[in-house]
């Protein structure tokens, strides 16, 4: 089965939705990637990885629309990245529902789930951004590079996964 274009079209609905975002959260009270990442790890928790993933792919595309103007070419980078990440998401959750259930899931409603939890914290993350460079300036803080810093280890793992 090809997913392909069911990532794409979630992905695309994705980066239309945040270009057309202004002010909506507060701060982020979640648990940072980095600690999300390393438990999903060590307790081999498949729906924490896909939240990683999930988190990982709104932080992608927050940074592919930031910089869409000034670089396409990253925004473009940043965007592939945000694909493969959910594509890997869904793909988790779609092989820990086969396990639970010994039934082939259905593809279109985890996307449809994916997509939704992506949305909401797109805007958790454009706040976060407004409210960085409100204080401070600059879009970015210690906690956010942190938070970047995670997704790039998240990135490197799904891809070492894939090349297996």
């Amino acid at each position: 089965m090809n997913l392909r274009p069911v990532f794409k079209l979630s992905i695309a609905s994705l980066l239309a939705l945040f270009m057309s975002f202004s002010t909506f959260a507060q701060k982020p009270t979640w648990v940072p990637v980095a600690e999300l990442l390393l438990g999903s790890m060590g307790n081999s928790d498949a729906h924490q990885m896909a939240e990683v993933l999930n988190r990982c792919t709104a932080l992608n595309m927050t940074l592919s629309a930031l910089t869409a103007t000034e670089s396409p070419e990253i925004s473009q980078g940043y965007e592939n990245q945000a694909l493969h990440l959910i594509q890997n998401g869904i793909m988790i959750e779609m092989n820990s529902e086969k396990q639970r259930t010994g039934i082939d899931p259905d593809v279109e409603l985890l996307s449809g789930h994916a997509v939704d939890a992506v949305k909401g914290m797109l805007t958790t993350y454009n706040q976060w951004m407004d409210d960085n460079y409100t204080d401070s300036g600059s879009f970015f803080n210690n906690d956010l590079e942190i938070e970047m810093k995670s997704c790039e280890l998240a990135i490197k793992l799904v891809v070492q996964m894939s090349s297996r």
